[in-house]
Order: C-alpha cells, then structure tokens, then sequence
C-alpha cells in the first residue's frame, strides 16, 4: 500500500488493495503472504491501468515484481 500511495493518495491505494485482495484471492489483504502478490498484483491490474495508465501500470508492477524477488 505504500508504494501506492503516492500515485493514488491513502485511501484509495488502501480500497484498491482491499478490492484486490478480496476479489482474486477471495481473502482480506490482512490474510496475503507474500506468496499470494503476484496474483494480487495481477488483480490490481485493471484498477491501476484506469487509475495511472496502461504504461505507467507497466512500469509500476515491473518494479513491485523486481522488489519481491529481492525479498525472496
């Protein structure tokens, strides 16, 4: 949510994570371990491409991908 943050402001990064969460892993963000991001980046897609753009979309989910292999 943070990195979503400075794109789409607090609470909307924080509904769009919710919304996310529970319509692809059918789960409340509090319950996703990072195994689950990719599918919940891939849910958060749609919402981002219409938020910011297709590119910039793009752009940030390369970077949240590149971020999470670090973590691993």
């Amino acid at each position: 949510m943070r990195h979503l943050e400075p794109l789409l402001g607090g609470f909307t990064a924080k509904m769009a994570i919710q919304t996310a969460s529970l319509r692809t892993l059918k789960r409340p963000p509090e319950q996703v371990g990072l195994q689950d991001l990719p599918q919940l980046l891939e849910g958060l897609k749609p919402m981002l491409n219409t938020f910011i753009g297709a590119l910039h979309t793009k752009v940030i989910l390369t970077e949240f991908s590149t971020a999470m292999e670090k973590l691993r």
